[in-house]
């Protein structure tokens, strides 16, 4: 991995808190405090401990990670209204990140239908960048599989994915007889940062942002996104 950026080095925000967070009384200054983005996730456990290990790793991509703001993946279209009015209700001016999977709304469209009427809810939003939809299809475990390698064929579920991540993650966790599907969802497992830090070591944090936009850019171009694996959690990373 590239070596951890020291927190002196963290990149200038965009985004900035409305209320007065201190003052310079001698010079009567008043500055504002640097907003990091908000994570809102149908995942639990995973999306959840992956954003806090990152903003703990690297100084230059700090998350607002709650968690309150990760709950069931079935249910995101009726949490994240919910989560994006709290925030917002906090600070009008604040970047929020939505990650999903989408292998639940694939082929289902009730979920489909359910899904639009979210997106429309929050289209001025969208509209405007302040809020960035991130999907995974099938599901957050192939981001992580992109760090390993450049995968586009289409997988359908996240239990497909998770096998093939096996013999690129299982060695970081020391669980033996669990499968890396229940230890990628249990929280216990997850709460060192260690894994993280093996997972975006020797630059496999910036290849798979690399990959996930080049693929995903390629198919839209070629209108086939439908068609293969994809994943917009790159803009997590890029659109800050």
């Amino acid at each position: 991995m590239a070596k951890r950026k020291m927190a002196a080095e963290k990149k200038p925000q965009k985004h900035f808190k409305s209320p007065v967070i201190a003052s310079r009384q001698d010079k009567g200054i008043r500055e504002m405090a640097p907003l990091a983005p908000f994570i809102v996730s149908g995942g639990k456990n995973t999306e959840r401990y992956y954003f806090q290990h990152i903003s703990s790793l690297f100084a230059q991509y700090p998350f607002e990670v709650r968690p309150r703001f990760f709950g069931k993946e079935s249910k995101y279209t009726e949490e994240f209204p919910l989560r994006i009015k709290e925030i917002l209700r906090e600070d009008a001016d604040a970047k929020i990140f939505c990650v999903f999977d989408w292998d639940t709304i694939r082929g289902n469209d009730e979920n489909l239908k359910r899904h639009n009427v979210f997106v429309k809810q929050i289209k001025s939003y969208i509209d405007n960048g302040q809020i960035i939809l991130c999907p995974s299809m099938p599901s957050f475990e192939y981001w992580f599989l992109l760090h390993f390698k450049n995968m586009t064929r289409l997988i359908t579920t996240c239990e497909e994915a998770s096998k093939l991540l096996n013999p690129y993650m299982k060695s970081y966790f020391s669980q033996k007889n669990i499968n890396l599907f229940d230890i990628l969802k249990s929280e216990k497992y997850l709460k060192k940062s260690d894994w993280v830090e093996n997972l975006c070591s020797d630059g496999k944090l910036d290849a798979a942002i690399e990959r996930a936009e080049d693929n995903i850019n390629a198919a839209v171009a070629a209108d086939d996104l439908k068609n293969q694996s994809y994943s917009y959690v790159y803009k997590a990373f890029k659109e800050r």
